[in-house]
């Protein structure tokens, strides 16, 4: 039986359907993530040039492979894949991120995961993530529960925030607000446990949903990183809203996820310590 209950109405068994096909298929997904990324690291990079260059190749190569594989048994679900063109359909659409990590995957190291968001009328109601290093999958359907490996997963009890592991904000391009995110860094560096970062916010939200972490927050995310982990997220107990505590939907310039006791303790202390830098 799943935490939270569904707050609008979707067909609940075509949704299962589609989220049951893509665990059904999953290991051969992480058969072809780990032969493309061992394609692509075996040569270094000599310019941040050409590691953008491979890093494109690389999500698109998969990006492609997503979007056969769910055609062949979906043709007229819409599909939204970044860096591709978007495919219109019915009243389900696919949010696709096929590698989320992509730093981390050209460079060879075993921290990414591909993220299927499952979206009825606009809303998300499903979400599939694989985490092909670890062999892991991660799933949820609105009102059903969230499961890793089959199993049911839940967020963390961790209610104080001495206790808590946390993933900070690093965004690639932080120059122009480097002293909003060092006042970040050092309220939680004076208030938490310790930090912990992946470099794939889809990955750091998985950990948070399984309870082995306790909260992130982030910049510049964009639809195809948040659509399946806010239904995975959700269903494990936890939260996923912007800094005023809005549920995450699209287009939200920042978000944080957290296993949802600390909720708005993480926010005050982001309001606060914020608040310092727009004085000085």
């Amino acid at each position: 039986m799943g935490i939270s209950s569904p707050t609008i109405s979707f067909p609940i068994d075509e949704t299962i359907k589609r989220i049951e096909y893509v665990k059904a298929n999953a290991m051969g997904i992480i058969h072809e993530a780990k032969k493309i990324q061992r394609e692509v690291s075996a040569i270094r990079s000599q310019t941040d040039a050409d590691e953008k260059e491979r890093i494109d190749a690389a999500d698109g190569k998969l990006g492609d492979i997503l979007i056969r594989f769910l055609q062949k048994s979906f043709p007229k679900d819409g599909i939204i894949c970044e860096d591709k063109p978007t495919i219109d359909g019915g009243d389900f659409k696919w949010v696709l991120d096929p590698v989320d990590g992509s730093m981390n995957f050209v460079r060879g190291l075993p921290l990414y995961a591909i993220s299927f968001g499952l979206e009825h009328r606009e809303t998300p109601v499903g979400g599939v993530v694989i985490v092909p290093p670890q062999e892991s999958v991660y799933s949820a359907v609105m009102g059903e529960g969230a499961y890793k490996n089959g199993e049911q997963i839940y967020t963390s009890t961790i209610s104080e925030l001495n206790r808590a592991i946390f993933s900070p904000n690093l965004p690639t391009k932080r120059a122009h607000m480097i002293q909003e995110i060092m006042a970040d860094l050092s309220g939680f560096l004076t208030y938490a446990r310790s930090f912990r970062r992946t470099g794939s916010f889809v990955l750091d939200a998985c950990f948070i949903a399984e309870g082995v972490m306790d909260a992130i927050w982030e910049k510049t995310v964009k639809h195809w990183d948040v659509s399946a982990i806010s239904v995975i997220l959700a269903e494990a107990g936890g939260k996923l809203t912007d800094l005023n505590g809005v549920h995450y939907y699209t287009g939200l310039p920042e978000l944080v996820a957290s296993n949802g006791v600390l909720h708005s303790e993480i926010l005050n202390l982001l309001k606060t310590v914020r608040s310092t830098v727009s004085r000085n």
